[in-house]
């Protein structure tokens, strides 16, 4: 969801250590784990902080970590509305930036690498004032309130930030820094025991930074606390005279990135772009609302309701080719929306303040909850291929995905209990999808709600409670179901238990069985199986003995260690899942 600056919070890495057992990440080539949680890692002060942290990511089985560049946040003047001196080699280079600016980006590289999980850097606005059209104040959402940075912002200079930080974090950029600040002594309530190592030594001068080699462009472009204006503002009376404005400015975005890392080497990175908002609409009366995902990347690709290419005025409003010769030149013209590996989108399925089971589906078929990316690919296959680019398919990364729980949040969520059963049921619907190749748990920590509003003000809570922690970083249910998610589908006495031990090592040789108990009865072993290939998921057939409970347990073939989900109903007969 939008998250236009980091909501500081006085949280250290030390926060998650105590529950998560300090195994590397599992390798999952066909769906990664994927977490992102800006305000715990952009939030931490100093590299022991950061360090602890993607330690315990890397415990929980945590295979790759988003997080968000914010341009605002790492450019100089950010209130100005001129364009600050830059020395050293202009904007373009990352040694004319504040050093504090990078720093939280730094620690974090160098976190990732020394604990192997991988990282999506996710380059994004808002923009300094001095890169927008000239003063425009206009209501970026609750954590900036009335800013100018999501209005227009200028694609040549969003190409010099993003060439800056892609030089920086290119695996050749050496740090001249002053060593780290000690840390300040702020320590959190253990949760339980974990072995610690001690932290490498801090970095300092001579330092190379490692390189960060996937890459994302701007968040959620189709929703106007992102990117604004969304509508053209000439007085549409109806739907079908509606035009939209944001996809052509995501069009000069996403040039604009693609040309900065195709420049400094990073061409052939894994390059993301989309990273849309699930849902959105269509009102003439409403011209700052959202668009609908499946309608935002058709007007990307210059494509009609049709997947036709727009031709005269509605071409020319959306910036489209306007005649046989440019429509000829559109994919080389565009090379990043045609090279770019994947489409990230952030598929929940949420409407009208009610969160859904992931196999619900919006009314409005161009909104693209988790159920329904199977109409995103298709549109995006589509649409490669009326460029005569039909080898471009793209694979769809979930980016950002959860459940909101009631509590803390007392207007919107589900249950604490029913949290990780979802989330689970989710994973499963992302893992049948081949084209799928993460799926995500966004935030670890839930955010503080805002200040100053009474509790049962909706306003209060437009922050997001989806984390696997309390604010007060107490456990929640949906940890356990994290470590071990366990998701059962039957049809009548058939049925399918899916799941992973997502903290167990590569290539661990185990073994998962499906348990199954009746009421007040012990556990029984249905079915046993080796657990093949590198992504460590199963989905195991078996018959339902009679009304009971199931559960996955996980066996070390060498020690004979054994780990179990947390335990799924079963009926009788009946169909779930």
């Amino acid at each position: 969801m939008p998250r236009h600056r980091f909501i500081r919070r006085a949280l250290t890495g030390a926060a998650l250590v105590a529950t998560l057992a300090c195994a590397p990440a599992q390798a999952s080539p066909t769906q990664e784990s994927l977490v992102q949680d800006d305000p715990l890692l952009l939030g931490a002060k100093t590299q022991d902080d950061v360090d602890l942290a993607f330690r315990s990511l890397a415990g929980l089985g945590v295979d790759r970590v988003r997080v968000s560049v914010f341009w605002d946040q790492v450019a100089p003047g950010r209130d100005s509305q001129e364009k600050p001196e830059f020395s050293g080699g202009g904007s373009g280079s990352p040694a004319s930036y504040p050093r504090a600016g990078w720093a939280p980006y730094d620690r974090i590289v160098l976190a990732a690498q020394r604990t192997g999980v991988g990282l999506l850097f996710s380059v994004t606005g808002p923009a300094p004032a001095w890169a927008t059209p000239g003063a425009h104040c206009v209501k970026a959402g609750p954590f900036r309130g009335c800013q100018e940075g999501v209005y227009k912002p200028s694609p040549e200079e969003f190409r010099l930030f993003v060439q800056a930080a892609a030089t920086r974090y290119s695996g050749t950029y050496e740090l001249d820094a002053p060593p780290p600040p000690k840390r300040d002594g702020f320590e959190l309530p253990e949760l339980g025991g974990m072995n610690l190592n001690e932290p490498p030594p801090p970095a300092g001068k001579g330092t190379v930074l490692p390189r960060v080699a996937h890459w994302s462009v701007w968040n959620e472009p189709n929703y106007p606390a992102s990117l604004l204006p969304i509508w053209r503002d000439d007085r549409p009376r109806t739907k079908s005279q509606m035009v939209g404005e944001a996809p052509a400015h995501y069009r000069k975005l996403v040039d604009a990135a693609y040309t900065a890392l195709d420049a400094t080497g990073h061409g052939a990175d894994t390059i993301l772009i989309g990273e849309t908002a699930p849902r959105g609409g269509k009102n003439p009366r409403q011209l700052d609302g959202p668009m609908t995902p499946a309608e935002f990347a058709r007007e990307v690709y210059c494509l009609d309701s049709k997947l036709a290419p727009f031709r005269g005025r509605a071409a020319a409003l959306r910036e489209c080719p306007r005649n046989a010769s440019e429509r000829r030149e559109f994919a080389s013209r565009h090379p990043g929306l045609f090279r770019a590996q994947g489409w990230a989108h952030h598929p929940y399925s949420l409407a009208g303040g009610r969160w859904h089971p992931p196999t619900w589906r919006h009314p409005l078929p161009d909104n693209v909850p988790i159920a329904n990316l199977g109409r995103l690919t298709s549109m995006l296959d589509r649409s490669a291929a009326r460029w005569g680019m039909a080898e471009a398919r793209k694979s769809i990364w979930i980016t950002e995905y959860g459940y909101q729980t009631t509590p803390p949040d007392p207007t919107a969520g589900v249950s604490p209990a029913r949290q990780g059963p979802l989330s689970a049921w989710g994973e499963y619907v992302a893992y049948r999808n081949p084209r799928v190749s993460t799926i995500a748990q966004f935030l670890l920590l839930d955010d503080r709600p805002l200040e100053g509003l009474a509790e049962s003000d909706p306003g209060r809570w437009v922050t997001w409670q989806s984390g696997l922690f309390t604010v007060d970083r107490q456990p929640k249910p949906s940890l356990a179901d994290y470590r071990t998610p366990l998701h059962v589908v039957q049809r009548g006495r058939s049925a399918r238990a899916f799941g992973t031990l997502r903290p167990a090592a590569p290539g661990l040789p185990m073994n998962a069985s499906v348990e199954f108990a009746p009421a007040n009865r012990p556990w029984r072993t249905l079915r046993t199986a080796p657990v093949s290939g590198p992504s460590g998921y199963v989905n195991l057939p078996f018959r339902v003995p009679g009304a009971g409970q199931v559960r996955l347990v996980w066996t070390d073939t060498a020690t004979g260690g054994r780990t179990a989900s947390d335990p799924a109903p079963v009926r009788r007969s009946g169909n779930a899942g």
